[in-house]
C-alpha cells in the first residue's frame, strides 16, 4: 500500500495535549493519544463511483442504500494505530504502536491466500473473492474502509459484499441479560442440524431480521420436512415396491401435465442459477416449497393406484413422480445435506454426482435400473 495512504505523528501537531491533523483539508478527528491514521477522506469520490459502476458490490439494496448515505456524509480519515493497548501487532516501524485490529483483521482475507504472492494458486484461485457474507453490524468495515484500503494497494475488490441481518428470539435481540439466547448446540441435539437449516433459511428472509421459536421450528418441521418432503419419499417409493418392483418403470408415455409440472425446473433454471449468485435464498427457497406441494399434489391427482388397469399410465406416473424427488433433491441439497442423500441413495446417486444441471434432464433415471427403500426422513413432533 502506498505511504500517501498513511500519516504518521509527524504530520500531526499537538494542542493541550490532544493530537490535530496537519494535512489540508483532511477531516480527522481529534484523538487523545498518538496515532497513525488511514487517509479514508481521499478515496470517499472512488468509493462512491465504484459503488455506481458496480450496483451489486452490496447487497441487499437497504445495506447499500445505507453505505453510500453514509460515505456521502463524509468520511473522516481513520485512526489505524493504537498505543494504550500492548496485545495485537506492532506497526513495523514504531513498535510501541498496534495496529488497529480492523486494519489487520480485514488483511487476512488476503494472507491466507498468500499474499503478496499473487502467483499463488490460492491467491488466483480465490482472489478477488465472489462474496463476502457478513453480518450487518461489521457493514461498514467491509463496504466502506476495506474496498479503500484494497483500492489504495491497487488490488482488486472482492465482487460483492453481503450484509445479513440478526436472528432474533421472540421478536428480541439475543441476549444475555435478557435470557432470551437459543443455543443452537440444544437445538442441533433435540432437533437435528437438516432441521435447523432448513427453517432457518425458510424463514428468515435472507438479507433482513429474522425471528425464530421453537415453536415455529416444530410446526415446520411438521409441515414441509415430514409431511410434504418425507412423506412425497416415501409414498411413492412404497407405491412402485407394490407396483414396479423398486425398478425405475420401463415403459412411459408422458402426457402434458407431466411435461408441464417437469418443465418447471427446466423453465425456471436460469432464474435458480441467478439468485443464487445474487444471495437470492427467498426465490430459491419459495420455489423449493412450491414444488414440494406441486409434487404431492401431481401424485395425489393423478392416482396411480386407479390406473392398474393401464400399466403405462401408472407407469409414467411413477417415473414422473421419482423425477420429482430427484430433482427437489438436488434443490435441497445446499439446504439439507445429509437428509437429501439420504433420498438421492433411493437412486444410488453419490455426493460427488449431484449436478445442478441436472434440473434440466426430464429423464435422467434409466430405465429398469433398481432403486432403494429408504427409512422415514424425519419424524413427526407430537407435543403432549
Amino acid at each position: 500500500m502506498s505511504d500517501e495512504a498513511f500519516y504518521s505523528e509527524n504530520e500531526i501537531e499537538t494542542k493541550d495535549n490532544i493530537k490535530i491533523s496537519k494535512l489540508s483539508g483532511s477531516k480527522v478527528e481529534w484523538v487523545e493519544e498518538e496515532s497513525f491514521f488511514f487517509k479514508l477522506s481521499k478515496w470517499e469520490k472512488k468509493l462512491l463511483e465504484y459503488y455506481e459502476e458496480n450496483p451489486d458490490f452490496i447487497n441487499p439494496q437497504s445495506r447499500k442504500n445505507e453505505v453510500i448515505s453514509f460515505v456521502k456524509s463524509g468520511l473522516k480519515d481513520l485512526s489505524v494505530s493504537r498505543k494504550s493497548i500492548t496485545w495485537g501487532i506492532n506497526v513495523p516501524s514504531r513498535k510501541d504502536h498496534i495496529i488497529y485490529v480492523w486494519l489487520d483483521a480485514l488483511t487476512n482475507y488476503l494472507s491466507a491466500l498468500d499474499y503478496p504472492n499473487t502467483e499463488s494458486d490460492k491467491y488466483k484461485s480465490f482472489w478477488p473473492a465472489s462474496v463476502h457474507i457478513i453480518g450487518k453490524d461489521i457493514l461498514r468495515f467491509h463496504a466502506v474502509y476495506w474496498p479503500a484500503f484494497l483500492l489504495a494497494a491497487e488490488l482488486p475488490l472482492p465482487k460483492t459484499v453481503y450484509g445479513h441481518g440478526w436472528i432474533l428470539s421472540n421478536e428480541e435481540k439475543m441476549s444475555k441479560s435478557k435470557g432470551n439466547i437459543l443455543d443452537p448446540i440444544e437445538i442441533i441435539n433435540k432437533y437435528g442440524l437438516d432441521p435447523l437449516r432448513y427453517y432457518l433459511l425458510k424463514e428468515v428472509s435472507f438479507g433482513n431480521d429474522g425471528n425464530i421459536s421453537e415453536e415455529k421450528l416444530e410446526n415446520c418441521i411438521n409441515s414441509d420436512l415430514a409431511n410434504n418432503y418425507g412423506n412425497l419419499c416415501q409414498r411413492v417409493v412404497s407405491f412402485n415396491e407394490k407396483n414396479c418392483h423398486l425398478k425405475i418403470p420401463e415403459k412411459i408415455k408422458y402426457n402434458n401435465e407431466d411435461i408441464e409440472i417437469l418443465d418447471k425446473f427446466k423453465n425456471n433454471y436460469n432464474k435458480l442459477e441467478d439468485a443464487i449468485n445474487k444471495q437470492d435464498i427467498n426465490f430459491y427457497m419459495n420455489f423449493l416449497i412450491d414444488m414440494l406441494f406441486a409434487s404431492n399434489k401431481y401424485f395425489n391427482d393423478q392416482a396411480p393406484w386407479n390406473k392398474k388397469s393401464d400399466n403405462i399410465r401408472l407407469n409414467t406416473i411413477v417415473y414422473v413422480s421419482l423425477e420429482l424427488i430427484r430433482k427437489i433433491s438436488v434443490l435441497m441439497y445446499p439446504i439439507i445435506p445429509d437428509t437429501s442423500l439420504k433420498a438421492l441413495s433411493i437412486f444410488d446417486i453419490k455426493e460427488k454426482e449431484i449436478k445442478f444441471k441436472s434440473l434440466l434432464n426430464n429423464e435422467y433415471l434409466k430405465n429398469g435400473v433398481q432403486i432403494k427403500k429408504i427409512n422415514i426422513l424425519f419424524n413427526k413432533i407430537i407435543n403432549d
